[in-house]
C-alpha cells in the first residue's frame, strides 16, 4: 500500500461565500491557488509561484496570499491551514475540515498609529484532498520507461 501526499485541495465555506482550490504544484512546476470570495462568488483570483507563501508548522502547512495592498494604509492577506493527509493511492481522496484566515494589516499611515495592527476573520472550510497528475509527469514517466 502506497503512502501518497495529496497535491490538490478543493475547499469551500458552509455558506458558499468562500471557495479555494490549491495545488502544491502545477504543470509549470509551481504552486497555484484560485480564490473566490463574496456573495455570488465574484471573479476568480488566481495566484501562482512566488505570490504564494507556505510555512510548515506542527499543526499543518499555512498557505498565504496577499489579496490587497496599499503603500500607506496596510494590506489584507488570505491564509488557509492545510492539514497533513496521506492517501493510499493516486485515485484516493480524503475529506478534510480546516480554517481560512483573512488578516487585515495596518500600514505606516493607519489611524490610530498605536494599538492592534492585525485583525483576523476565521472562516471554517471543508472539502477534499486528492492527488492529480501534472501534464509533464506522464511524459517524463514514458521517456524513463523507453530508456
Amino acid at each position: 500500500m502506497a503512502n501518497i501526499a495529496p497535491n490538490r485541495f478543493v475547499l469551500h465555506s458552509r455558506d458558499g461565500n468562500t471557495q479555494v482550490e490549491y495545488e502544491t504544484t502545477s504543470f509549470l512546476g509551481q504552486p497555484v491557488l484560485n480564490l473566490k470570495q463574496g456573495p455570488g462568488l465574484g471573479p476568480i483570483r488566481h495566484f501562482a509561484g512566488s505570490q504564494i507563501r507556505t510555512l510548515n508548522t506542527e499543526i499543518g502547512t499555512l498557505v498565504s496570499v496577499t489579496t490587497a495592498m496599499t503603500v500607506d494604509t496596510g494590506s489584507t492577506s488570505f491564509s488557509v491551514l492545510i492539514p497533513a493527509v496521506t492517501l493510499t493511492s493516486t485515485s484516493d481522496h480524503k475529506t478534510i475540515a480546516t480554517e481560512a484566515i483573512i488578516t487585515h494589516h495596518t500600514g505606516p499611515n493607519s489611524v490610530p498609529i498605536t494599538g492592534v495592527h492585525e485583525t483576523y476573520q476565521f472562516i471554517p472550510l471543508s472539502g477534499e484532498a486528492s492527488f492529480v497528475f501534472a501534464l509533464v509527469e506522464p511524459l517524463l514517466g514514458s521517456t524513463t520507461k523507453a530508456a
